[in-house]
């Protein structure tokens, strides 16, 4: 309508052919008093649609509304029947959703919770911890655990950033350093996260963060064949680890901080010892 207000027959024609398919469709599922008032409806627009296309690119010199009236029908919404809740997991489920496909984000987490399934809700909550290099412990009791959470949480209405703090300090939750994990990009991943939660005011977490991250580089720095054959990169590494020992010791209560150590060169002889 608006734009054959405003002129625009081609596009204007196109979109109300597009509308009478519509009112045909819903002609067809419409009780009998309203689906006459629907066809005619549909057949007005199509009419104005033919005439919109004769024109080309010229204006329309019949105003809409004198081709066009007023839809009214009978039909009365409020008295249809509600979706049952349990067929919202299966409308979702045939739309392809799955905890393995959903986004990790908070759209993605809504998505999953409406599944209400159990092993989606696990498989979306293993595909957060395998992208910061997290799993769950190999332990039946943290299996037990894991599959609390994943059903309490899938249960509530939490938002994604809160499950990933929860995710955080779960006394289940290990790092993933097993064979074929690239211990450098897990040092590297630990130190963002790190930084981004002391950005966001969490001082506590985020030293326990700096922690983590300063044992994978240590990790890397003596037994990483990339520093065992390459001095540079064993440098580069050592130089990471003082800066985040430093780190530590700047958010650390002044209790816990050791006596400084301002050259990097004596941080690293510190390391090395």
């Amino acid at each position: 309508a608006d734009f054959d207000r405003q002129g625009q027959s081609a596009q204007a024609a196109l979109h109300h052919s597009r509308a009478a398919s519509k009112f045909k469709e819903a002609a067809e599922i419409c009780p009998d008093a309203d689906r006459e008032e629907l066809e005619g409806h549909a057949q007005d627009i199509t009419a104005r649609a033919v005439y919109l296309e004769s024109l080309g690119e010229m204006p329309p010199t019949m105003p809409l509304e004198d081709r066009i009236g007023e839809l009214s029908i009978s039909l009365d919404l409020s008295v249809a029947q509600q979706p049952q809740d349990e067929q919202v997991p299966e409308l979702l489920a045939r739309s392809g959703v799955t905890g393995t496909s959903a986004e990790l984000c908070d759209s993605g987490l809504q998505l999953v919770q409406a599944l209400k399934s159990q092993e989606d809700m696990q498989t979306f909550i293993r595909r957060i911890l395998a992208s910061t290099w997290r799993k769950v412990k190999d332990d039946e009791a943290s299996a037990q655990e894991f599959a609390k959470f994943a059903k309490d949480f899938g249960a509530g209405d939490d938002s994604f950033q809160k499950l990933r703090e929860l995710l955080r300090k779960a006394s289940w939750i290990e790092l993933n350093l097993g064979a074929g994990e690239d211990r450098l990009k897990i040092g590297v991943a630990m130190e963002k996260e790190a930084r981004e939660l002391e950005a966001a005011g969490q001082a506590e977490e985020a030293l326990e963060g700096f922690h983590r991250a300063i044992a994978v580089q240590k990790l890397v720095y003596n037994f990483d064949d990339r520093c065992k054959n390459n001095a540079q990169i064993k440098e580069m590494v050592g130089k990471r680890i003082a800066e985040l020992e430093g780190d530590v010791k700047r958010l650390s209560p002044p209790e816990e901080q050791a006596a400084p150590i301002d050259d990097l060169e004596a941080r690293l002889r510190k390391l090395r010892e």
